[in-house]
Order: structure tokens, then C-alpha cells, then sequence
């Protein structure tokens, strides 16, 4: 066997395990949108939001490193919104006994979107050198997780989760941006 012909063998090999470590997050995603489908009946946009974050989830740790960190935290932070409004909607009965349940559902999503942010925001501060692609990349991975429970509050449930979760890593864009500029 010739040195090259070895050396590609062993690098698809080195690709492939690397690819199966990071398919092992998959389990994560997989119940996220089965409570989703569960609690909201299944749907397109669930299917569709679950297959994006499996993907996203899937390359973010198979690259590695910050972006490796990145789909954990930002699951985690993700967690946040989606719990919250779940949570409400298997409690709604009591949510919706004090009337204007939509109300609710966009006020837990927009919260729970702040609380991820927040999250975000804070671990990307720890990060020296690479704490806009950790919350760049750890951000789309929250809003995709946050996004499979807001949407159960609609669209409008989704939005307000999408602008909590901005609003609050703003200031840390802003700040690695400007330690980038230096």
C-alpha cells in the first residue's frame, strides 16, 4: 500500500468517527421535537426546525473546538423558551383560567428568549478569542431550540422569543465587534 493511499484511508477514517461523535447530540434533538410534535401536533415547521438543528447541531460539533461548545450552550440556552412554554402549555388550564392565553404564551416566550440571551452573552464574555463565532454559532442553535417550543405560542409567541434573545446578546456583538476592530 503506497503512503498516500494509507494517509487517505486514515483521514476518512479520522472524518467519519468525528462525524458519529458528533451525531450523538442527535438523541437531544430528536425528543425536543417529539415533545414539540407532542405537545403542539405535529407539523411542518416543527419537522423542519428539528432537521435544521440536527444539522446545525451535527456540523457545529463536528468542526469542533468554540463551535463544539457553541451547539452545547446554545442547546442549553435554547432549553430555556422551550421549557417555559411547554411547560405552560401542558399547565394551560390554569394559565388560561386568568384569560388571554396568548398574552402569556408571547410574554414566556419573549422572557425566555431574554434568559438564553442572557446565557449566551455571559459564557461568550469568558471566551477571549473566539466569542463572536461561539455566539453567533451558539445563538442560531438557541433560537432553532427556543423555536421548536415558541412555536407552539404561534408566530407571534416565535418573534417575541427571537427579539428576548437578541435583545440580550446585543451588547456582547457589540463588544466582541468592537475588541475585533482593535
Amino acid at each position: 500500500m503506497e503512503s498516500a493511499d494509507l494517509a487517505a484511508r486514515a483521514r476518512r477514517a479520522y472524518e467519519a468517527g468525528r462525524l458519529r461523535w458528533a451525531l450523538q447530540i442527535g438523541w437531544m434533538v430528536i425528543v425536543l421535537v417529539g415533545l414539540s410534535s407532542v405537545a403542539a401536533s405535529p407539523s411542518r415547521v416543527t419537522i423542519l426546525l428539528g432537521v435544521a438543528l440536527l444539522a446545525t447541531v451535527t456540523a457545529l460539533r463536528w468542526r469542533g473546538q468554540t463551535f463544539s461548545l457553541a451547539a452545547r450552550v446554545g442547546l442549553l440556552a435554547g432549553l430555556i423558551p422551550f421549557t417555559l412554554l411547554l411547560g405552560m402549555k401542558c399547565g394551560s388550564s390554569m394559565c388560561c383560567a386568568l384569560g388571554n392565553c396568548m398574552a402569556h404564551c408571547t410574554l414566556f416566550c419573549g422572557l425566555g428568549g431574554l434568559a438564553a440571551g442572557v446565557l449566551l452573552a455571559s459564557r461568550a464574555r469568558r471566551l477571549e478569542a473566539a466569542g463572536l463565532p461561539f455566539l453567533v454559532a451558539g445563538s442560531l442553535v438557541a433560537a432553532l431550540t427556543g423555536l421548536l417550543g415558541c412555536f407552539v405560542g404561534g408566530l407571534t409567541g416565535a418573534v417575541w422569543m427571537l427579539a428576548g434573545e437578541l435583545a440580550a446578546t446585543l451588547p456582547a456583538y457589540a463588544s466582541e465587534l468592537k475588541r475585533i476592530s482593535r
